[in-house]
């Protein structure tokens, strides 16, 4: 007995020595052999400085491990000190226990260029190989493992893309989990990342393996938004990003059904700033803080208790090649990649659906309280000749409830740059753009800042005034139909720019003038209509157009818009022949000079205008009817004895403008005058026999005839109104412009301010009212008397009628060459009668 228990021990202490042995021995012998078969076990250079393992407690301590690159080009991986304790009786119970685990300076370098990473060659030599065929395997009892006190100090992680030139990295990396279960315990780890840049990452994370719940909370702190710069360049084409970041995020959900997770928390963002290649700041926000109250992917719904911005600023730039806004913008990589070609027996049309997918919900946004404060937006446009810069500040904007399917209010408030203030009002929904309801009010803006778009489009620089405009535009169904107010307060225009070719030609400065009422303000009601489907629709250029309308149609029509639209007055209707104004003519010559008080500043222009080419027949033929009535009474030697003269009564000169010219005796007598002037009267009408005896004597009657008209009207101005050149002028075209003009018998208006002269009728235009052309009479009928302006009656509405001596005189003046008498105030000369 005693000598088997001498043996026994013996025995064991033989096991402890060669255990010992073994314990000394062992980590040398597995340091050494790991190091010289690295390239066997790992496909890469392993160096370790110190390995201890105690088989007796199951601690593994390793000192200064290093992994290299593939290719040994540099460090891949390095390792202080690594600290692990392993209890070895669960072994024998199919339990895993590790009572602790701690890494101190971890440090990792990490490359991407592309899909690559430095560590596929790692992945790849200890993936399984799914080509093998295994045998069906008995299962087996489960292992219960537990990994607890687990510990990382002083880490460091490097990151780079070499393809984008994207920098990242965990400075003093610490994590601390008080232990990870894979039997169905709950996990409980936290940890804490301190990035490179900037800021800290703090997580706690809680795992139910039985049920694959999480329970993840995120508290992100300053971390800061340079290191995004790459990737923002992925989509956007900036030189910059700045900002700083903070989260307190809360989600739960379960692993099995990722797309259930919910989210809730804060968020805030400072100092945020995108800047373009030319370091501008295109956009930035001072301070942005979001409250979730709800995020849940699986039911698509979204709600925000509070948005809220300030300081929030953006800058738009438009030049001719485009906008900074668009420039910023790239096209997804995708766009560029071919698509790939179908082959020729599959099928056409989108992949088929599972019968049983269920369908999702739509998606859900609300936020309860969305503002918006001290927000800023410069506008710039380099597109014109002279550069065009507004600053619009103190931006507010407040929505309560809003929902982006259902009806909203939203109001804008601003402060425009020098002066004046802005808001917007909106009413309806993002998901219907179609139907919309948006009013804009302007108060008081600076109409100078805008000196700019209207040299462009007018070539008139802004002097002074301030501009007051309402709109609202109500959309239904994709058609717009909105109405536009605008009341501009002393607007002021300088002169007109002639080295630039405007987009539009309109007297911008006399309409103004002529639209400025007494009190100073010049107003418009600006309708706009059209379908915003139509391709060239621009609001911008649909108002301005209607605005050049406008000023077109005040300065084409201006006794129209100043009488309250009761009457308009584009020219004053003539008779060639006519030497008495009729009481309609005199009533046209005292609206031009109401207008012309009420607008001092503005002159006008009067141009006689008669088409002397179709005015001669008829004159021709008077004269040939003055000539034989003459005629008649010389052969009367009774009146001749009478009077010692032949003269001509009202009535004998209205029975004579009765007489047909084709008669026999007046064509005889016609006749007799073409025989004693040695042509032939064969073949020739009445009208040519008239034509060819009195052509250019009735030239020179209506010549004096138009000069007399326009004596007296500047009489009749100055005498009665008070107004002499410049502000009332009646302009004398030179012979040629009087022998070449062609069309209505008619006083042309022309309006003049500061050099800027408009026609208010032009020559084709149809007139609506008063006389209309002559036509040329061949004597086939008599020249109509019923029309004072042609044949004076004693109730023909003129100022002053000449009397039957007068209209005797006149006959006798007109045939043989003697002086006129004097004209009585207000009238034509009486010898202008015998025209007829």
């Amino acid at each position: 007995m005693k000598k088997t228990a001498r043996i026994l021990l013996i025995t064991a202490a033989v096991l402890v020595v060669l255990l010992v042995a073994a314990a000394i021995a062992l980590p040398p012998l597995a340091r050494r052999y790991i190091e010289k078969h690295d390239r066997e076990l790992l496909g890469r250079s392993i160096r370790i400085e110190r390995l201890r393992f105690n088989l007796f407690t199951g601690r593994l301590r390793i000192h200064d491990l290093r992994i290299g690159e593939a290719g040994d080009t540099a460090g891949f991986f390095r390792l202080d000190s690594f600290d692990m304790r392993l209890r070895l009786w669960p072994l024998l119970g199919r339990r895993v226990h590790i009572a602790r685990l701690h890494l101190a300076a971890p440090d990792l370098k990490i490359y991407q260029r592309g899909a690559s990473f430095n560590f596929d060659d790692l992945l790849a030599r200890f993936a399984p190989d799914t080509t093998a065929v295994q045998a069906p395997e008995k299962p087996s009892d489960p292992w219960e493992i537990g990994i607890y006190d687990i510990a990382i100090r002083r880490g460091h992680i490097f990151y780079r893309d070499q393809a984008l030139g994207a920098t990242w990295g965990l400075n003093d990396l610490g994590l601390a989990i008080p232990g990870v279960y894979f039997s169905g315990e709950k996990t409980d780890v936290g940890a804490v990342l301190n990035f490179a840049e900037g800021g800290s990452l703090e997580t706690r994370v809680a795992y139910d393996i039985a049920s694959s719940e999480f329970d993840i909370g995120l508290r992100l702190r300053e971390l800061t938004l340079a290191g995004m710069l790459p990737y923002v360049r992925q989509s956007l084409d900036i030189a910059g990003v700045e900002g700083r970041l903070w989260a307190d995020l809360h989600l739960r959900g379960d692993l099995e059904h990722l797309l259930s997770l919910r989210a809730e928390g804060t968020a805030s963002l400072a100092g945020f700033a995108l800047r373009d290649r030319q370091q501008q700041t295109v956009a930035g926000i001072d301070t942005l803080g979001v409250q979730l109250a709800e995020a849940d992917l699986g039911a698509r719904r979204f709600r925000f208790d509070r948005i809220y911005a300030s300081g929030l600023s953006a800058r738009y730039e438009m030049t001719p090649e485009g906008d900074n806004l668009s420039a910023l913008l790239r096209s997804p990589a995708a766009a560029d990649t071919p698509p790939t070609p179908a082959a020729a027996d599959s099928p056409v049309g989108p992949a088929p659906q599972p019968a049983d997918a269920p369908a999702r919900p739509a998606p859900t946004l609300r936020i309860a309280d969305l503002e918006i404060a001290s927000g800023t937006v410069e506008l710039r446009d380099r597109t014109l000749h002279k550069p065009f810069e507004y600053r619009i500040s103190d931006i507010r904007m407040r929505s309560r409830d809003f929902d982006p399917a259902g009806h909203n209010r939203l109001r804008i408030d601003a402060r425009m740059q020098q002066t004046g203030s802005a808001r917007l009002s909106w009413e309806g929904s993002l998901d219907d753009i179609s139907n919309q309801n948006i009013t804009l009010w302007l108060t008081n803006l600076d109409l100078r800042d805008f000196t700019p778009y209207c040299e462009h489009f007018t070539a008139y620089p802004v002097a002074g005034g301030n501009l007051t405009f309402r709109s609202q535009n109500v959309i239904r169904n994709r058609y717009l139909d909105g109405t536009n107010h605008l009341d501009v307060f002393e607007p002021k225009v300088d002169r007109k720019l002639r080295d630039l070719k405007p987009e539009m030609h309109i007297p911008l400065k006399l309409g103004l003038y002529v639209l400025r009422d007494k009190k100073g303000h010049v107003k418009m009601d600006l309708p706009v209509k059209g379908s915003l489907d139509t391709p060239e629709f621009s609001y911008r250029k649909i108002v301005l157009k209607a605005i050049g309308n406008v000023l077109l149609k005040v300065v084409t029509a201006p006794f129209s818009f100043l009488s309250g639209h009761g009457g308009d007055l584009r020219y004053i209707a003539l008779d060639p022949a006519q030497y008495v104004f009729t009481s309609e003519q005199y009533a046209s010559f005292d609206r031009i000079a109401s207008m012309l008080r009420d607008k001092p500043e503005m002159h006008l222009v009067l141009r006689q205008r008669i088409d002397l080419g179709r005015a001669l027949p008829a004159q021709t033929a008077s004269a040939l009817r003055m000539a034989y009535a003459a005629h008649l009474r010389a052969a009367d030697s009774t009146a001749v004895a009478a009077s010692g003269a032949p003269r001509m009564t009202m009535l004998e000169y209205e029975k004579m403008q009765q007489t047909d010219i084709r008669t026999p005796a007046v064509m005889a007598f016609a006749d007799s005058l073409l025989t004693a002037r040695g042509r032939s009267p064969q073949g020739l009408s009445a009208a040519d026999k008239a034509m060819a005896l009195y052509r250019e004597e009735a030239l020179g009657q209506l010549t004096r005839l138009m000069e007399a008209r326009d004596r007296v009207l500047r009489e009749y101005m100055r005498t009665t109104h008070q107004l002499t050149e410049p502000a009332f002028v009646v302009e004398r075209p030179d012979s040629a412009a009087r022998l070449a003009y062609t069309g209505r018998n008619r006083y042309t208006l022309a309006l003049e301010m500061d050099g800027e002269t408009v026609e208010i009728a032009d020559d084709g235009q149809q007139a609506e009212e008063g006389l209309q052309n002559p036509q040329p009479n061949d004597g086939q009928q008599p020249v109509p008397t019923a029309d004072g302006a042609r044949n004076p009656q004693p109730d023909s509405g003129g100022q002053s009628l000449p009397s039957e001596r007068a209209a005797t005189q006149a006959a006798v003046a007109l045939q043989t060459g003697t002086p006129e008498p004097a004209p009585a105030e207000g009238s034509l000369p009486a010898a202008a009668s015998a025209a007829e």
